[in-house]
């Protein structure tokens, strides 16, 4: 569940058009440098007309443009600086404005009115100038300015609204402007609730925010890792629509859009039903999303909600994965999230996704190959104590299959160095096509078990074997011990390969991982050494092999699990 503005899209607002006085503008140039001009779209251009709106524009605004350095550098809110480049783009600046206008009361933007407004004093006169959501707006007005005059004819205020959604179904978001006369009892004393109303509409801006070019890759590799894209903001319901299908999170120009007044008045079990077919929600207030996130969790859905401002903490705690906005984002907003992106990137999330299921896989990879492993050191000595219950040649009964610190070499060095280069894997190149894991699902599951059972067993086997071949072959207790010690040591080292992938090794690139190739290498020369080395032939009852022995022990294991791997991509058998 993601936020639009400065995720989705760049969060850099541009003006580019407005409606106000009954006209169309078009304003070129984008950015916050204060470069482009108003054309006007109608035949009977007024070169005042639009005075009243960018009034109101830049009195009630907080933000700041400042030249330093020859670069001009933006202080505030996005949207309310994309107003601030407009004024200057028609030669007019809050600083010149407060020259004639006395600033009296500010009463700040909250998400719950979607409105700010200030009250200035002009000469004699007491006005309060209100920006804020054109619907909210339209709810409160009593009139439009049409040709300086005001105007309360139904058809005006349709093709306000008209407007508004036009400029809404072209990805543009929408901010309407008004005023309102008060009195100085008013001005100076009135409370909120009655000092906004019987608004005087004198516009609308359509403010561009461009998508991310690198949103609509991501959202598409989400969905094909079967993760729901759900875009919440407070912009209207058709610049919603419009933008989450240039981004691909809806494939209708139609979708359904569920507003925020919308969700107010739906009970829990109906929202329960709404959500699971709804991908787009405007207009929404934090307390709706923290709605929305718990009847996703309803239906079993793991649900990742971003935020950035101190209203959205409630609803990250609500979330699985609480995602905070390392730039915009509030302290309280970070201290309540899970992970933190520090560039505010929506892509950044994608990725962290793929390397969750990478670090998950590789975990799994690591535990299967030590399980396995340790299945077939096991086994083999198991075996060794039921089976060989008579002396052979040079090699008497009571001879294990492997010393304990052949074990302990074998667990150290050829097993445990390798399988920790396991957790430095790249991801295999299919995993962002995967379905989600069930979390409640065991490490074990989709026939780890059978797989390690079946490969541990054969590599067990084998071990056992090689060590009664050399005995039957003539040689002394130290030389079978060894070679069973090498066939275990190789098997494994030919096995990690095989590990690394939740279906074949043939689907794997074998040097895609140096650091496992140098694990294997370092592992296979130095169980080799051990051999040769008087040292290790006394404290670790090794002893030295002709070349075609250990020509055997180095490439006979490798048998089972290429002729294993071999039988699973030709048939796709999945229990092995």
């Amino acid at each position: 569940c993601s936020d639009k503005t400065g995720t989705l899209t760049k969060n850099e607002m541009t003006v580019t058009h407005f409606y106000t006085n009954g006209q169309y503008y078009e304003v070129s140039g984008l950015g916050y440098t204060p470069e482009g001009e108003i054309r006007s779209l109608s035949e009977d251009e007024q070169a005042s007309s639009f005075s009243a709106f960018i009034a109101g524009a830049l009195l009630c605004n907080e933000s700041d443009l400042k030249e330093v350095e020859g670069k001009f550098v933006p202080f505030g809110n996005p949207t309310e600086i994309a107003l601030t480049v407009l004024g200057q783009k028609a030669g007019r600046t809050k600083t010149q404005l407060l020259e004639s206008h006395v600033l009296i009361r500010t009463l700040p933007f909250t998400s719950d009115r979607k409105t700010m407004s200030v009250i200035v004093k002009k000469g004699d006169n007491y006005l309060l100038y209100i920006k804020g959501a054109p619907d909210v707006l339209v709810e409160k007005s009593r009139a439009l300015l049409i040709d300086g005059e005001l105007n309360t004819e139904e058809s005006e205020k349709q093709k306000f609204i008209t407007t508004v959604n036009d400029y809404a179904n072209e990805a543009l978001r929408t901010l309407a402007v008004g005023y309102r006369i008060l009195s100085k009892e008013e001005a100076e004393q009135g409370k909120l609730e009655d000092l906004e109303k019987d608004i005087i509409l004198t516009g609308v801006a359509g403010i561009i925010d461009p998508a991310r070019e690198e949103v609509k890759d991501s959202v598409k590799t989400l969905q094909d890792a079967s993760v729901e894209v759900v875009m919440i903001t407070g912009d209207h319901e058709n610049t919603a629509r419009a933008i989450a299908y240039n981004l691909g999170i809806v494939k209708s120009k139609e979708a359904k859009v569920i507003k925020g007044i919308e969700i107010e008045e739906m009970t829990d079990e109906e929202l329960y039903t709404a959500v699971k077919t709804t991908n787009v929600y405007a207009r929404v207030s934090p307390e709706h999303k923290q709605r929305i996130v718990k009847q996703l969790q309803k239906h079993g859905e793991v649900v990742a909600m971003t935020g950035d401002g101190v209203n959205d903490a409630p609803a990250l705690r609500a979330a699985d994965i609480g995602i905070a906005m390392g730039i915009a984002g509030t302290e309280v907003t970070k201290d309540s999230a899970d992970l933190i992106l520090l560039d505010d990137k929506f892509t950044t999330i994608e990725k962290t996704v793929e390397n969750g299921r990478t670090i998950y896989a590789n975990i799994k990879n690591f535990i299967r190959h030590e399980l396995t492993t340790n299945v077939a050191e096991v086994l083999s000595l198991i075996l060794g104590l039921l089976f060989f219950t008579v002396s052979i040649g040079n090699v008497d009964y009571t001879t294990p299959t492997l010393t304990a610190l052949m074990v302990l070499w074998v667990n150290m060095v050829s097993d445990a160095v390798p399988s920790f280069a396991l957790g430095y894997d790249v991801a295999e190149s299919d995993i962002m096509n995967e379905k989600p894991r069930d979390p409640k699902e065991s490490v074990l599951a989709n026939y780890t078990w059978s797989r390690v059972l079946i490969r541990g067993t054969i590599m067990g086997l084998m071990v056992f074997v090689a060590f009664v071949w050399a005995a039957k072959q003539g040689m002394s207790s130290n030389e079978a011990q060894t070679v069973a010690f090498l066939t275990l040591v190789y098997g494994q080292l030919w096995h990690v390969f095989d590990a690394r992938s939740s279906q074949t090794l043939f689907r794997r690139n074998p040097f895609g991982n140096p650091r496992l190739v140098l694990a294997v290498v370092f592992a296979g020369i130095s169980s080799f050494l051990v051999t040769i080395i008087p040292f290790f032939n006394v404290v670790m009852g090794t002893a030295p092999l002709s070349l075609p022995v250990y020509l055997l022990v180095l490439f006979v294991p490798a048998l089972p699990t290429f002729i294993l791997s071999g039988i699973k991509e030709v048939f796709n058998v999945k229990i092995w």
